[in-house]
Order: structure tokens, then C-alpha cells, then sequence
């Protein structure tokens, strides 16, 4: 029958089902895990966490339903996708950028000689620099209304194809910076515990760049992948339970048993 939902349509209905159900998990963890911790860098990181993951599940609930062109041809569905390319999309995108950077000071810090990692220090203003421009390129490209950009601006007609065409490249840019320094800072970094939530972070990251590329050409793919996300973003909220202070004690104990 016509009124027959698709298969792939049903089986991208329960990948974003698992994934959600994962990432609110991940919140619930980060959430509870962040009343157990002390240090006030994890307690914030584990806070930020939760956060992130309730926004991601949003994303995650959005995206594919408002991208295809025939949904803004109806009028709330015009309402729809502005409120997900501009109040969803475009904030976690900022905001996982302003993580990663956050991630990257932190391990620079927890070094005892602040040694630089990849020029990060000197390269912050023009990272930051880079994500102004993705924001210019993003909000032009979203125009009055979503995809409507490209016939409603006044731009020139060579500058809006550019610009649509290229929106997620400085973004692009900057995560791929971002995620060097972030795994070479991880595996320069003695404290266990943020060696492995950087570890995880930087897997979420990069399944996330991967379901997005996948996106346009098989949703299916793309939200199986997203699969992995949401799994590798609760699997980072575990990983704030500090480690290296368990495996501190245990080592006392057996070496108290020892003697």
C-alpha cells in the first residue's frame, strides 16, 4: 500500500531511536558521575558533557527530516528547519569546536611545562578566527529561510555559490586541526583520565565527521554510524571516573598487603 512506511525509512526511525535512547543515557551518566568527582576541571567537563549530549540527541533527532529542499516548501516546515539549522545545527557545531579547544588547553595545562602542542597556543586566534567564518558562511548560506538563501540574498551569484558549496569547510578546517592536537596531546598526557576521555572524544568526533559526509547519500549508513557517536560520547562520560587515582590506591593496598 502507498501509506506503507519504506523499510529504510523504518530502519533509520530505530537507528535514531538507539542512538537517542544512548546519548540521553550518556547525559544521565555524565550527569552522575559529575556528583562523585571533586576535581573542578571534571566536574565541569562532566556538566559540559551532559549538556552536549542532550543537544546532540536533538541534532540527531532532526537531521535527515529537514534537509531535503520539498520540506521548505510548506510553510511550517519552513519554521521547522530554520529552528534546526539555526537554534540546533549551527550551536553544536560552535559549541563542539569550543570543546575541542577546551579539551586542547586542558592538556597543555596538565602538563607541568605547558609545553605547546602542533603551535596551539599561537594557532587559538586563528582557529577562532576560522570558526567566525563557518558562522558568516552558515548564516548566509541559511538566508530568511532555510535553503533559501542561494535566491534571497542579495549577494552576488558567484559569491552565494561559493559560499553554498563550501559552508562546512571552515568547520571542516578547524575539527581536523582540533582532533591533531587532540590526539597528539593524548598521548603525550600522563594523566590517565583524561588520556581516555580525549581517546573517546576524538572517536565521537570523527565517527560524527564520517555520518555527516555519509549523510546526503544513505541516511541508513549515516545514522548507523551516528550508532557508534552516541555510543563513543557515553563511553567518554565513563571515562571521567578517575582512573589513575583508582589504580593509585589499589597499588598502596597492594603493596600495604605485601609488606
Amino acid at each position: 500500500m502507498s501509506s506503507e512506511i519504506p523499510l529504510t525509512t523504518l530502519i533509520v526511525y530505530l537507528e535514531t531511536a538507539i542512538g537517542v535512547i544512548i546519548l540521553l543515557f550518556a547525559a544521565y551518566t555524565a550527569f552522575t558521575v559529575r556528583k562523585g568527582l571533586v576535581v573542578p576541571l571534571y566536574r565541569s567537563r562532566a556538566l559540559w558533557l551532559g549538556v552536549l549530549a542532550i543537544i546532540l540527541a536533538s541534532f540527531l533527532i532532526f537531521f535527515g527530516r529537514v534537509y531535503t529542499p520539498s520540506t521548505y516548501l510548506v510553510g511550517y516546515h519552513r519554521v521547522v528547519g530554520f529552528v534546526f539549522y539555526a537554534g540546533v545545527a549551527l550551536p553544536t557545531f560552535v559549541v563542539l569546536l569550543v570543546w575541542i579547544d577546551r579539551t586542547n588547553s586542558t592538556l597543555i595545562r596538565l602538563d607541568y611545562r605547558r609545553k605547546d602542542i602542533l603551535g596551539w597556543k599561537k594557532a587559538r586566534l586563528l582557529y577562532y578566527a576560522d570558526i567566525a567564518l563557518f558562522v558568516t558562511f552558515f548564516l548566509i548560506a541559511l538566508g530568511p529561510a532555510p535553503g533559501f538563501g542561494y535566491y534571497q540574498m542579495s549577494f552576488p551569484h558567484s559569491a552565494m555559490s561559493f559560499i553554498a558549496a563550501n559552508e562546512l569547510d571552515p568547520w571542516l578546517i578547524a575539527l581536523a586541526y582540533g582532533l591533531s592536537v587532540l590526539v597528539v596531546g593524548s598521548i603525550r598526557t600522563h594523566d590517565l583520565t583524561h588520556k581516555n576521555h580525549a581517546k573517546w572524544l576524538g572517536l565521537s568526533l570523527a565517527s560524527l565527521v564520517l555520518a555527516l559526509l555519509v549523510g546526503g547519500g544513505s541516511q541508513p549508513i549515516a545514522y548507523f554510524i551516528a550508532i557508534f557517536f552516541a555510543y563513543f560520547w557515553y563511553r567518554m562520560a565513563r571515562s571521567l571516573v578517575p582512573v589513575n587515582k583508582l589504580d593509585t590506591s589499589l597499588s598502596m593496598e597492594k603493596g600495604s598487603s605485601a609488606a
